[in-house]
């Protein structure tokens, strides 16, 4: 009984040195769902923020100006 016991608790114990290499390998990798690996917020340029803001000005206008005439 005992070295069954014995035997089982080392093959468990081998069971989980794989298990635990196999997780560092994965962690490792930290891909995220497109392939790549995750990463911080971009930086955007002041001028990248500017375009940005301007294009979205134009857009509410786009629609403010179709509620006006559609009211």
């Amino acid at each position: 009984m005992t070295n069954t016991l014995s035997k089982t608790i080392q093959d468990l114990v081998e069971q989980k040195k794989r298990i635990d290499s196999a997780l560092r390998v994965l962690r490792g990798l930290n891909l995220s769902e497109g392939g790549r690996p995750a990463r911080g917020p971009r930086a955007i340029s002041e001028a990248g923020r500017k375009r940005i803001a301007e294009a979205q000005k134009r857009r509410w206008a786009k629609i403010r100006a179709s509620r006006k005439t559609s009211a």
